[in-house]
């Protein structure tokens, strides 16, 4: 479904502009760092807060006339609210978002070392210090049976790592999960894009190790999570 009519509240669309602003800027800093592939994609679901409504934003890719982000707003039923576009982001993470409301955002990419490791049909460790301080989580598992949404592997994935940041598409990209807003996710790609290119390289030297019970203590305790990491005995 699509549609032209522009159907939100005042607070709605204020907050439909500042993910758009804050979409831009994360899809500058993509291009300028080689975070996203040549075809330039990436899909970020961003939930409306206290609502079934979200805005997907999703960037125009480099053969673009237009570079700026044109976002779409809809209910998690797939109701166009504003926007010329699909819902169809926003109804394949419904199910995510409607039992998860912790989970603020999600984003799809296409990222060249990320992307690299979901060829490989493997899980990923995560053993990069300045992505594994940010989460418990520790891995970021593969969705190869794509008979089934990626929405649901990620609440399946959940059920078992109730920290999940990622998972990867199969022979093809990567679905972040955010718990911060927009901003907050965006970085946190970068830094799990880093991450897999670094071990990436290790993979030529032997291979990644894993953290030292005394190194994950200090990570975790400089971003507040020591102590959690403590009562569920990760360190």
């Amino acid at each position: 479904m699509t549609t032209t009519e522009t159907r939100l509240d005042a607070d709605t669309a204020a907050f439909v502009e500042e993910a758009r602003k804050v979409a831009d800027k994360a899809f500058d800093v993509f291009r300028k760092t080689g975070t996203v592939a040549a075809n330039g994609t990436v899909n970020f679901v961003e939930r409306v807060p206290g609502t079934e409504i979200a805005v997907a934003l999703n960037d125009p890719g480099p053969w673009a006339d237009d570079p700026s982000v044109s976002p779409v707003v809809a209910t998690f039923d797939g109701e166009v609210l504003s926007g010329n576009g699909s819902a169809g982001f926003v109804t394949g993470y419904a199910s995510v978002f409607r039992q998860h409301p912790e989970i603020t955002s999600v984003v799809h990419i296409h990222t060249p070392w990320l992307g690299g490791w979901a060829q490989t049909h493997r899980t990923l460790p995560i053993r990069y210090a300045a992505s594994q301080r940010l989460t418990l989580s520790r891995e970021i598992p593969p969705h190869i049976d794509r008979s089934r949404s990626a929405g649901d592997f990620i609440l399946e994935r959940l059920e078992h790592d109730p920290d999940l940041v990622a998972i990867f598409e199969a022979n093809g990209g990567v679905n972040v999960i955010g718990r911060s807003g927009l901003l907050d996710l965006a970085k946190f790609v970068v830094l799990l894009e880093e991450g897999a290119q670094f071990q990436a390289i290790a993979e030529s030297l032997g291979g990644s190790v894993e953290f030292d019970p005394s190194n994950l203590a200090v990570q975790w305790g400089r971003s507040g999570l020591a102590d959690e990491a403590r009562r569920r005995g990760l360190i």
